[in-house]
């Protein structure tokens, strides 16, 4: 199953990178260090994203979200006048400036913002290979 998880990220990855499909986009997102440097936080513009679409993978220094979102109602809304808002598959790769424990990251969806809390790491070691990190998405109520 990871590999399969790995072909189809690299392939979307890849796709994405040549923007040669419609209907693919990388979202915005925010890095933050905490203030006494022991949490990295990344926040991910992603609105109308199920928690259940989404998948969080670290590799060395790399942190990819990849997903998708859906526009459910768009036979309901008549004849688009103008198209702005990106839908479909998304990915996005955040380079992470120092090693973070994976094992213990965290994540939560508000407000269409998706939030990976990544402890910094107290060893310099690096995963040596592609990892997806086993979390579980949760959807925060407003």
């Amino acid at each position: 199953m990871t590999d399969d998880f790995f072909a189809e990220f690299d392939a979307m990855f890849a796709e994405l990178a040549r923007r040669s499909r419609p209907g693919q986009f990388e979202p915005n997102a925010d890095l933050y260090l905490s203030v006494d440097g022991s949490t990295m936080l990344v926040d991910v513009e992603i609105a109308g994203a199920e928690p259940a679409d989404l998948r969080v993978m670290v590799e060395a220094r790399r942190l990819y979200i990849v997903g998708r979102r859906y526009d459910r109602e768009r036979d309901l809304r008549g004849s688009v006048l103008l198209k702005e808002i990106a839908y479909g598959d998304f990915a996005k790769k955040v380079h992470l400036p120092v090693p973070v424990a994976y094992d213990e990251a965290t994540a939560s969806y508000r407000d269409g913002i998706l939030t990976i809390r990544l402890p910094v790491s107290e060893r310099a070691a690096l995963p040596q290979h592609r990892t997806e990190i086993r979390m579980t998405v949760r959807r925060v109520p407003a």
